[in-house]
């Protein structure tokens, strides 16, 4: 199996090289004993070397300590996953290991095939479908932390139309409409049909033809939508990967007007999400609204700054 590993492993490393996927140090370092045992699913197997403390979970970037080690996952597949393991020797590696929702602890609560939550005085239950749509279809801290802040009303949802990027399971988009705005909740076309079965599921009849779904990828024919046409963008952990960070921009300019108000809740746990609000603070202005200390989430508001017009 370890045989398979390396194979595999070279060839995903040779259709995206920015991975930096190494499988023979990963086998030094991290092979289970005995070797010809395969690739361990019990982190007790693993030879024992110190890590840095583990980050914090979101979306495309899970992690959690696993042993003596911090590994975080890129990729959530039924059964195998991209792991970046982070170790004390100051090197990173990417490795495809074995993925058991059991193994972690911490990711439990993402293979329960529901979440309730309490917002607008209604129960709430979202369905949950980690094996088949991955991160894509589970309930995280920032899509909470921003139903939080919505409910406190700071933000006037009666009557305003809003959009959703990002929805995923949809809780930011139904909680939205259930405090009385005209909601589109968006995500990719994969994840369209669960997107939508939840609406149906929590959002009540009188209120349906308040609340839809629809398919966008960010910078993707941005047309079919209405240029600058919402009062409010709401993003819950959208801002994580580097690579989107233009598209996202792109899609925020286009869906806002300098009267739109747009909401993104995110935890900042690296060097390019801090990168990522200076890039939105040159074409907006952005002011932190809200922080969730238990959490470790912040809720970042913006505008589309005033065009000047010449003299």
């Amino acid at each position: 199996m370890l045989s398979n590993f390396s194979a595999a492993a070279t060839r995903l490393s040779a259709r995206r090289p920015r991975l930096h996927l190494r499988p023979a140090e990963f086998l030094r370092h991290f092979a289970p004993r005995p070797p010809d045992s395969g690739i361990a699913t019990d982190p007790a197997q693993w030879r024992p070397r110190p890590a840095p403390a583990p980050d914090r979970a979101g979306p495309s970037s899970i992690s959690a300590p696993i042993g003596q080690y911090t590994c975080q996952s890129l990729n959530c597949y039924p059964h195998w996953s991209f792991y970046r393991v982070r170790v004390s020797l100051g090197w990173n590696i990417m490795a495809l290991l074995p993925y058991d929702g059991a193994m972690i602890p911490g990711l439990r609560k993402f293979h329960e095939a529901s979440a309730t939550f309490h917002y607008a005085k209604r129960d709430i239950v979202i369905r949950q479908n980690w094996n088949q749509l991955g991160v894509a279809a589970v309930v995280w801290d920032a899509a909470i932390v921003l139903c939080t802040y919505l409910e406190l009303g700071t933000i006037q949802l009666q009557d305003r139309t809003v959009i959703e990027l990002g929805a995923g399971t949809g809780l930011v988009g139904i909680v939205a409409a259930l405090l009385g705005a005209d909601v589109t909740v968006t995500d990719r076309g994969v994840a369209l049909q669960f997107l939508e079965s939840n609406l149906q599921e929590n959002i009540p009849t009188d209120l349906q033809s308040r609340a839809r779904a629809r398919e966008l990828s960010w910078g993707v024919d941005l047309q079919q939508f209405d240029a600058g046409g919402y009062d409010v963008v709401l993003g819950a952990d959208v801002v994580y990967l580097e690579e989107t960070f233009p598209a996202l921009l792109e899609t925020l300019e286009y869906l806002s007007s300098e009267q739109t108000t747009i909401l993104l809740s995110c935890r900042i746990r690296y060097e390019r999400d801090q990168n990522f609000l200076k890039m939105l603070g040159s074409r907006f202005t952005v002011e932190k609204v809200y922080y969730d200390t238990e959490k470790d989430v912040h809720v970042y508001k913006a505008q589309k700054r005033m065009v000047k017009e010449d003299l």
